[in-house]
């Protein structure tokens, strides 16, 4: 397979941290600054209020009051954040609607390189922060997501100084958009780049296998040591959380799915190996989806 084709390090102008101002939110806050310091970034503070299901066309006098005042306390929650930010350029976009439609909205007018998002993982993404939103998110994103998960216990200035990136593979082309972008965050932050292929059966050699990853990379990569490749057998989802784990990664890139083409797939790259990545990474999980 030839090697993937990789920018030389990332770029991230803009990002678009999505909360609500509580729990895992707020928790991944610190995450969106230490990446923004890091690369010079921007963050834009993004929240939504979701419209009631049950309002027509003509809103009632009470539903107006309700959202007018959760749209003040979104204004004054995200002004008591400003000061947090220090000298990161900031900016707050309050909206009402459907969450996931004005916070793609957002990425495109803003034009958004990462998505900061935090989740509960009770069971899986489908327990957000915002209920179904957060999967929403990392599975229709046009630019990568960073999610950071409930069982997360590091410090988040290590975003800002990566020394471990962990990058599952499964050669189709979802992983190898994750391989590239893992290569220039390794670029960028002179990281040890890990490599982790897992398989179901016994068919294939593990040596043959090691050489594919690492065909992977560029000749020409300027990383400052050779990646390293590991070929695990087993349930991709406790195998990737496993070697996380054993390597103390502070990163783990995975390529994820087009939507249309999830049903009947068996790959890690699922949302649900996905969603159990997320939900029990001791580090923060970057997913990526196809370029379109």
């Amino acid at each position: 397979m030839a090697p993937v084709a990789t920018s030389s390090g990332v770029r991230i102008e803009n990002i678009a941290y999505a909360t609500d101002f509580h729990g895992p939110s707020a928790t991944a806050l610190p995450y969106a600054r230490a990446i923004a310091r890091k690369y010079g970034s921007k963050i834009y503070v993004v929240h939504v209020i979701a419209l009631s299901p049950f309002s027509g066309p003509g809103p009632t006098i009470s539903l107006r009051a309700i959202e007018a005042q959760a749209i003040r306390e979104a204004k004054e929650a995200a002004a008591e954040l400003s000061p947090s930010f220090g000298t990161i350029p900031n900016e707050a976009i309050i909206r009402k609607g459907n969450i996931w439609k004005e916070i793609a909205d957002v990425v495109q007018e803003k034009r958004i390189d990462l998505i900061v998002t935090g989740t509960h993982g009770r069971s899986g993404v489908s327990k957000a922060l915002m209920g179904s939103v957060a999967e929403k998110i990392f599975r229709h994103a046009p630019c990568p997501v960073l999610t950071i998960g409930p069982k997360i216990d590091g410090d988040p200035d290590r975003l800002g100084d990566l020394h471990s990136i962990l990058v599952p593979v499964d050669f189709s082309s979802e992983s190898l958009d994750a391989v590239s972008w893992a290569v220039s965050l390794a670029q960028t932050n002179h990281s040890r780049l890990y490599l982790l292929h897992v398989t179901p059966g016994e068919d294939e050699p593990v040596s043959s296998l090691k050489t594919a990853l690492h065909n992977l990379i560029p000749a020409g990569a300027e990383l400052d040591c050779a990646p390293k490749a590991f070929v695990e057998r087993g349930l991709p989802s406790q195998k990737i959380l496993d070697l996380a784990e054993e390597l103390a990664a502070d990163l783990i890139v995975l390529g994820v799915k087009r939507p249309a083409i999830l049903e009947g797939t068996s790959t890690h790259q699922t949302m649900a190996t996905a969603s159990k990545v997320i939900g029990g990474a001791g580090c923060p999980v970057i997913t990526v989806r196809p370029r379109s």
